[in-house]
């Protein structure tokens, strides 16, 4: 299993069958603030019947339960994920309609596959047709990336789109011939970033900026741009609904918070707090993806890390001084947003929820621009 991926397909199932949000439940620490009740067939809960064995413990196999014979049930289902925007799982959600089944949990999981595949193969055949290398788009797709690709979570799309954005959106700034399905896809990536996660279009928005600041040299060819309005225009339409989505439905009942009588640390010890377990996330944003569910042995990590780090070593001597600094404000970035997720997450829960999987849409640009 992914991260979530049991809130995750209980919420693809509601969606697509209608229900975008659902009935609140109360914030607790148990449910949080974003859990809803869905009015869909009970046994999708069996969904959060499955044991989670190895959830914060990667080093441990998986729970030797087959799928089949977890019993089912009866009970009303809820999801974690139901405050989350509706945009991927409205593509997951397709791999539902087979109903309360085995068949639609792997199903939902093809139909992300394909959505994932489809952002990196435009990739790769655009830098091909350009006759430029596709190291950089090989680097960025970690281990990691597979994983979280084909399982139902909304970060396999939310990193694909971004390597398709980091590789191709800078070509389409400069005004360069694109073909339709090239146009098209990028519409597309866009909006998924955007609508992947919550803050997705504080995602998209630093995107964007690194990728103007990367291609300001080339000059931005805003006459080609205009004639791709309906492409700005789904842009621009995606960003209000993400950000009206945030603030409406997303922080429904955040304020207040269920901790607020539970004193927090002064900034400066949470600023030390939160940058103390970043190996952890450098990790997780390579290998042992999410939860640390991902079988990613440590040796295999660090062998496949050396790897692109020497790659990286032998491109940064030959790059300009500028590519070097919008590969460095692009770490920068990184680090600066996931900073923001855990002050956020430390607000509402007293705890921390930065993963690794937060920052890859950022940092696979590092690869592909270098």
């Amino acid at each position: 299993a992914g991260p979530d991926e049991h809130s995750n397909f209980i919420k693809s199932a509601a969606v697509i069958r209608g229900h975008l949000v659902g009935q609140n439940i109360p914030a607790s620490p148990e449910m949080f603030y974003w859990t809803t009740a869905v009015d869909i067939d009970p046994r999708f809960s069996t969904a959060l019947a499955g044991p989670a064995c190895f959830i914060f413990v990667s080093e441990k196999p998986a729970c030797d339960v087959p799928v089949g014979s977890i019993a089912i049930v009866s009970d009303p289902p809820w999801t974690q994920m139901g405050r989350y925007p509706p945009i991927v799982f409205l593509v997951s959600g397709v791999g539902t309609l087979f109903g309360p089944r085995d068949l639609s949990a792997f199903a939902s999981r093809y139909v992300v596959g394909l959505l994932c595949a489809l952002f990196l193969a435009v990739s790769i055949h655009g830098l091909r047709r350009r006759a430029r290398t596709v190291v950089g788009v090989l680097l960025a797709v970690t281990p990691g990336v597979i994983f979280v690709s084909a399982v139902n979570n909304t970060s396999g799309a939310e990193i694909c789109s971004a390597v398709l954005l980091w590789t191709l959106l800078p070509d389409l700034l400069a005004g360069e011939k694109m073909s339709r399905l090239e146009q098209i896809v990028i519409g597309a990536a866009g909006v998924f970033l955007i609508g992947a996660r919550p803050l997705g279009f504080v995602s998209y928005g630093i995107v964007l900026t690194l990728i103007v600041c990367a291609s300001w040299t080339n000059k931005i060819n805003i006459r080609s741009l205009l004639e791709r309005r309906w492409l700005l225009s789904a842009q621009l339409v995606a960003m209000v609904f993400s950000i009206w989505w945030f603030f409406m439905v997303y922080s429904f009942q955040t304020s207040p918070s269920y901790v607020r009588d539970i004193p927090g640390l002064p900034r400066g010890q949470l600023i030390i707090e939160i940058l103390s377990h970043w190996p952890d996330v450098i990790k997780q944003s390579y290998g042992n993806f999410g939860w640390l569910d991902t079988p990613t042995s440590t040796p295999a990590l660090y062998l496949a890390a050396a790897m692109a780090v020497t790659v990286f070593i032998m491109q940064w001597r030959k790059v300009s001084q500028r590519t070097r600094f919008i590969a460095l404000l692009i770490i920068a970035s990184a680090i600066a947003f996931g900073i923001l997720v855990d002050i956020q997450m430390y607000s509402f829960v007293r705890g921390f929820g930065l993963q690794g999987r937060h920052i890859v849409p950022l940092l696979v640009g590092v690869p592909i621009v270098l």
